[in-house]
């Protein structure tokens, strides 16, 4: 069945929506949040990260800090 109206979202579920959001966003470090971040900016552009892109990474991560 084909309808003209459009969808509409329950707003119960985007307000627990958010505060799961919030949530996460919270408890991952802010490399995490970077990392999460690039992996969801190349999906979208459909552009895998380069290799070397991975091991920067893993440098960096591998890095004490201090």
């Amino acid at each position: 069945m084909v309808t003209d109206m459009p969808k509409r979202k329950n707003p119960a579920a985007v307000a627990l929506g958010k505060r799961g959001a919030k949530a996460r966003l919270k408890k991952l470090t802010p490399e995490k949040r970077t990392e999460v971040a690039k992996k969801a900016a190349a999906a979208r552009w459909h552009k895998p990260a380069t290799a070397s892109a991975k091991v920067r990474r893993a440098k960096k991560a591998a890095k004490p800090k201090g």
